[in-house]
């Protein structure tokens, strides 16, 4: 379907003589918002765009989601200064029943408050060179590692209406096209053997509505700049390890860590220094990529009810990396001992501290571990001193197993002893 709606004085002739008079000279400067606008901080910062304008294509149902390509005429205003109109391409995901011809219309891709629940933009940094927001994208790849902007994706998603989320929230991700266009072939889905290098970043707006977080996402739409809240995540592969730095963009804090795996790709040691928590089940529960990959590793491992795809680092430690953080782990363990030791971990990073971490799963190379062994130590990372050292702790992968966690109440002290 093709959605071509009425419009007073309008020719299709003149709107393409227009558009190409904009973009025919390849050579001019490219443009840029003023400083007004880029200085606003996203505050009074508007995008307003032509419902007659707006063209769609492409359109194509499968299931419960329709998806279809779009563009439509953009004008970004703030107090004391307009730009625009920008001719804004987009690719749009949105629930099947809510994907009317009014509601792709209606759709604004650069304020979400147009979107139905459920609705996903993909914005493509290719088409925006030559435009004013071709500066966002030359950020975003930079902070990304991202060589050409060409290769940039800014995709956004509106949560549907649950119990748990009323608001509809917002996921902000911006990354290389490989992550978004094949997650599970070369991005942070894919088995370890076929990983490719990738730097993405994620916010999670829980009031997208608010006049801050709202501000945020304007601010970002017109400089490329991340918000406090964001949330980098990199990996680095090499032939039989995957590096990956989880960065909190705001205070510049990294959680480190190193997967070894085996020629299969099996996850057979970890390790890595853990020094914030960037998580929280709100991260995890909008993470397709993970919960889709989570799935498919139940069912490549033929797991029953007695096992449960476990993870060597808690998604709210590292969010998510596919099935080179996972292992068949017998779920009483799972949800026991071993939760227990994350949430001490976490407690440890609650209170200023490091925690460097060493898991190893034995034998190498086995289909479902038979042993977790972990070795951990909390520093202060103010003194360099140790707070705390424990033995080794060797897990069978069975139920059963038992583990005494440090109390929040008392890491004060111990803390205090290390002065």
């Amino acid at each position: 379907m093709t959605i071509n709606a009425p419009r007073s004085d309008f020719s299709l002739s003149d709107w393409v003589h227009s558009a190409l008079q904009r973009f025919r000279d390849t050579d001019a400067p490219t443009q840029d918002f003023g400083p007004q606008i880029t200085g606003a901080n996203g505050r009074d910062v508007t995008f307003e765009h032509d419902p007659a304008s707006t063209r769609v294509s492409d359109e194509s149902s499968a299931g419960q989601r329709t998806t279809w390509t779009g563009s439509t005429e953009v004008t970004v205003s703030t107090p004391g200064q307009d730009s625009g109109p920008i001719q804004v391409n987009y690719h749009a995901n949105a629930i099947r029943a809510q994907a009317t011809p009014e509601a792709m219309q209606a759709l604004n891709p650069m304020d979400p408050d147009t979107w139905p629940p459920g609705t996903s933009v993909e914005l493509r940094g290719g088409d925006f060179e030559g435009t004013p927001f071709q500066a966002t994208f030359e950020n975003l790849a930079d902070i990304n590692g991202i060589a050409d902007i060409s290769d940039v994706r800014l995709v956004i998603t509106k949560s549907t209406i649950t119990k748990a989320t009323p608001t509809p929230e917002l996921r902000i991700m911006s990354g290389p096209s490989h992550v978004f266009d094949a997650p599970f072939e070369t991005g942070p889905g894919s088995p370890a053997t076929s990983r490719e290098d990738f730097g993405i970043h994620t916010l999670i707006q829980r009031d997208p509505t608010a006049s801050d977080q709202r501000a945020a996402l304007n601010h970002l739409l017109v400089t490329g700049t991340q918000p406090d809240g964001t949330v980098g995540v990199s990996e680095t592969v090499t032939s039989d390890t995957i590096n990956g730095l989880i960065t909190d963009v705001a205070s510049g804090e990294v959680n480190d860590i190193t997967w070894t795996f085996d020629g299969e790709g099996r996850p057979v040691h970890a390790e890595g220094t853990l020094t914030w928590t960037p998580g929280s089940g709100r991260h995890r529960d909008t993470d397709r990529t993970e919960g889709t990959a989570q799935s498919d590793f139940r069912k490549d491992n033929n797991l029953d009810s007695t096992h449960h795809t476990g993870h060597i680092f808690a998604y709210r430690f590292v969010h998510g990396h596919g099935p080179v953080n996972m292992f068949p782990q017998q779920a009483n363990f799972n949800t026991g001992p071993y939760a227990r030791m994350e949430q001490e971990w976490a407690d440890w990073l609650d209170h200023g501290m490091d925690v460097d971490i060493r898991v190893e799963l034995a034998p190498a190379g086995a289909e479902r571990p038979e042993q977790v062994i972990v070795d951990y130590t909390v520093t202060d990372p103010e003194t360099g001193a140790v707070v705390y050292d424990p033995q080794t702790i060797l897990f069978d992968n069975e139920a059963g197993q038992h583990f005494s966690n440090i109390r929040p109440a008392q890491m004060d002290g111990m803390i205090r002893g290390t002065a």
